[in-house]
């Protein structure tokens, strides 16, 4: 008999009796088993309906009338298309700041499913290939992991598409939270490559990352990609910052 399965059981109910489980977005006592969030909370997670969204941006501010978005450029734009599953608020929010900031990479697996979830909702053609937006090698060193690589390792299970690790930051180790538009344009303009090695000519690339403010670090990344001739690069988010 496996002594530690045996006794996992009763280790993990004496734990939930003296430090039970709160949920991570309002700190409330949680009773499921192996959740994260309280049920309230959960309820609180509305996958964004991508007919009241800009498809080029993903912007609120997109007139459904007119089929026109007042923020962006599409002739400008790298990406093919572009989706979020939440805006960056309320539980949606907590997960990815836990994610990235609170050292609780197991988070990415039912963040994934949200991203599974929101892709179908798209109704995006399925990819060929499914990469993560790289962090600089000392966030990575800070976190131990790639929040975006989980996710984009999450979303592979789920739909049963390879992933690779395509991109590679070389440096851009300063936060880009707080910047702008323009700051974090330049910010990127030079930090990411393309990894040699990998054949993307002709496929369809789904662009992977936690959080999207400005969108200039997806059309960078989309740009470096596209230096392999990739046929099309879609790119989805966890979350989308409100403006």
């Amino acid at each position: 008999m496996n002594i530690k399965k045996f006794l996992n059981p009763f280790i993990r109910s004496f734990k939930d009796l003296l430090f039970p489980p709160r949920c991570i977005h309002c700190r409330e006592t949680i009773y499921e088993e192996f959740a994260h969030l309280c049920a309230e909370c959960t309820r609180q997670l509305q996958l964004i309906d991508p007919k009241e969204r800009c498809p080029c941006c993903f912007t609120q501010d997109y007139c459904t009338e007119s089929k026109r978005c007042f923020c962006c450029k599409p002739e400008e734009l790298s990406v093919d298309r572009l989706g979020a599953a939440f805006d960056y608020m309320g539980p949606a929010a907590s997960i990815v700041r836990k994610l990235k900031y609170g050292n609780q990479p197991y988070l990415a697996k039912g963040a994934g499913a949200f991203l599974v979830a929101q892709f179908f909702q798209l109704q995006w053609p399925l990819p060929d290939l499914i990469v993560p937006v790289p962090i600089s090698f000392t966030h990575w060193l800070e976190r131990g992991y790639n929040q975006s690589e989980l996710l984009a390792e999450s979303t592979s299970q789920f739909l049963r598409i390879p992933m690779e690790s395509t991109l590679i930051r070389k440096s851009g180790d300063y936060s880009q939270a707080g910047m702008d538009r323009k700051q974090r344009k330049i910010l990127t303009k030079d930090t990411l490559l393309l990894k040699k090695g990998h054949q993307l000519h002709d496929k369809r690339i789904l662009l992977i990352d936690d959080v999207m403010t400005t969108g200039s670090t997806l059309q960078r990344c989309a740009e470096v990609l596209y230096e392999g001739c990739p046929a099309e690069v879609y790119a989805l988010t966890f979350c989308r910052a409100i403006k």
